[in-house]
């Protein structure tokens, strides 16, 4: 699967956050190690540079990566399951994902009312 799945419903930059996790979580993107720019990285999944900093945002969010001014984004942390807030975390971004997706939802029908 192509990331990101535009025919999932869960928007695109949920799953961008989700595949860099998972790439931080397999070791292909090792702690300390900087991130392609956002430009870079809006160019390898096909999407805005708008759509980048929001999956960047959720991972800032989530404390796996830091930004610093004018040098990049980089890893400062892996996802670790034995961390005592991992679990809160995890639900958190699930609750967040659930919201925007009934937020899709309920747009789709107001949509289709309107017809």
């Amino acid at each position: 699967m192509s990331v990101p799945d535009f025919s999932d419903p869960q928007p695109a930059y949920l799953q961008i956050a989700d595949d860099l996790r998972q790439e931080v979580a397999a070791g292909r993107l090792k702690l300390g190690e900087r991130l392609p720019a956002r430009r870079q990285l809006a160019q390898r999944y096909g999407v805005a540079v708008e759509t980048v900093r929001r999956a960047l945002d959720e991972l800032a969010h989530d404390g796996l990566i830091s930004t610093q001014s004018t040098r990049g984004t980089y890893v400062v942390k892996t996802p670790d399951q034995n961390e005592p807030f991992s679990e809160l975390q995890q639900a958190m971004t699930e609750v967040r994902r659930l919201a925007e997706r009934v937020e899709g939802l309920e747009s789709r029908v107001k949509d289709l009312e309107g017809r």
